[in-house]
């Protein structure tokens, strides 16, 4: 299996039409995932919490902030690594998806 890229209009089009797809911002640390939450996203600690009760072969679309969607990339690859099939990188993260239109969802304090 590998990772695919998807456009942020490709992938705002799954998340709305896709009711069990996961969307995950990949960043380690809370706080950056405070900065870059997309409506509907879960944290990388929510997803790894959550990961052996997800079905291998739900979308899944990581994204991150970051030069060449590295963050993204790298934990896609471990999700195809734990069996899962249907993993995507948004490409161009926060930036594409703010660019192309869509907002950010307000952090929760």
């Amino acid at each position: 299996m590998t990772v695919r890229m998807i456009s942020a209009p490709a992938a705002h089009e799954l998340i709305w039409t896709d009711p069990d797809v996961v969307l995950v911002c990949a960043y380690e640390l809370e706080a950056d995932y405070q900065k870059n939450i997309l409506d509907g996203a879960i944290s990388l600690r929510e997803f790894r919490r959550r990961i052996d009760s997800l079905p291998k072969n739900e979308n899944v679309v990581f994204y991150c902030n970051c030069h060449d969607d590295e963050a993204a990339m790298e934990q896609a690859l471990e999700a195809v690594l734990r069996g899962f099939t249907n993993v995507h990188v948004l490409r161009g993260g926060v930036h594409a998806w703010t660019t192309a239109g869509y907002g950010l969802a307000t952090a929760a304090t």
